[in-house]
């Protein structure tokens, strides 16, 4: 396993940067964009981010993945993005792309079931998404950004705590007090839901 491991670490060291952006390029856009919610923006920071990837490439001891160490980049740049301009309403698109991926799941599953989703069900999954998604932009920002890193980001608590700079347990009672607020937010709704 760790031989295996100094491999993928050696091949990261020798990308070049094109072969970096064409590789990670579209995730840390849709990375910024889930955090930002605006394309415009999302696309900007991306641009900077791999400005910054760009001129520490050198620096990069390969201790880690070059995705690891990407998305950290990422993930500071954002969230200092963030602090600066006082924008703590990053999902605000965030309800379309995922109605979307559940959209098109519905779809697959159906077709593959022989049917296409009615109109009625395409809609009450899209409400329900969206509120959920306005329960999640209304969390303070210090439990919103790790419980979304979490829960849609697919990140460990450990990664989420070394990136955000926190302690594991501290990490561990932020996202759960994240799912408390929202269990509390979103239990009047539980008919619409």
């Amino acid at each position: 396993m760790l031989a295996q491991r100094t491999d993928i670490q050696e091949k990261d060291c020798l990308m070049t940067f094109e072969e970096i952006y064409q590789e990670y390029g579209e995730r840390i856009l849709n990375l910024a964009y889930r955090m930002i919610g605006r394309e415009d923006a999302a696309r900007d920071l991306t641009q900077d981010i791999f400005i910054k990837v760009y001129e520490n490439l050198a620096s990069f001891r390969g201790d880690a993945q070059v995705y690891t160490w990407i998305h950290r980049i990422a993930t500071n740049h954002i969230l200092n993005y963030l602090k600066k301009n006082r924008r703590w309403h990053w999902l605000n698109l965030m309800d379309k792309s995922i109605g979307e991926v559940l959209q098109e799941a519905e779809v697959e599953a159906d077709i593959r079931g022989g049917g296409m989703p009615r109109p009625d069900q395409v809609l009450e999954k899209r409400q329900r998404e969206k509120l959920v998604w306005e329960a999640i932009r209304s969390l303070p920002a210090k439990y919103r950004v790790p419980f979304v890193l979490h829960r849609y980001e697919g990140m460990s608590y450990q990664e989420i705590a070394d990136q955000i700079g926190l302690s594991l347990s501290a990490l561990e009672a932020r996202i759960h007090r994240a799912k408390k607020m929202l269990v509390v937010k979103l239990e009047p709704l539980a008919g619409d839901i």
